[in-house]
């Protein structure tokens, strides 16, 4: 039901998480342990979600589903209309280079690289021809990522 009181989809939604939960498997003697529990929200195109709680909450577990990094035990996720739940490896790939952007904690630049070589690795990934435009207008593009300040190296990994 969405919050007009309607089962209709919205057109404005892009993000719609249905049920889902999660429990990582007994390790060791220790018994299972239950991150997610029938977890639901919906996102409109435009909206912006803060994701609180305590360490072991099930933050990431959250952001893996939804990111197609993991699946769920049960429920599903629907992006942009399309379910994602039960895609094959390929296909949750393909999802993530060309619908999903990550920006991680830590840089996922190629030290060895320069910020320009970075870059391009990453469109050429993504199945774009040629230097990206950001390539040129970049500061610093022939410097290897580790002197780039922390802002500069995330403007470098998402672009």
């Amino acid at each position: 039901m969405l919050p007009d009181g309607s089962g209709a989809k919205s057109s404005t939604m892009v993000l719609r998480v249905e049920d889902v939960s999660k429990t990582y498997p007994a390790q060791g003697g220790a018994a299972a342990r239950p991150i997610l529990d029938g977890v639901s929200f919906e996102m409109a195109a435009g909206q912006t979600l803060a994701l609180t709680g305590d360490s072991g909450s099930g933050k990431s577990t959250l952001l893996h589903i939804v990111g197609t990094l993991d699946q769920p035990d049960q429920g599903r996720v629907e992006l942009a209309g399309q379910d994602l739940t039960g895609l094959g490896d390929a296909a949750r790939a393909q999802v993530r280079r060309t619908q999903i952007g990550f920006v991680f904690q830590q840089f996922n630049l190629i030290p060895s690289l320069t910020v320009a070589t970075n870059i391009a690795f990453q469109a050429r990934l993504a199945g774009r021809a040629g230097r990206p435009e950001a390539v040129a207008a970049a500061p610093a593009v022939r410097d290897a990522p580790r002197s780039l300040a922390g802002a500069e190296q995330e403007a470098a990994e998402v672009r």
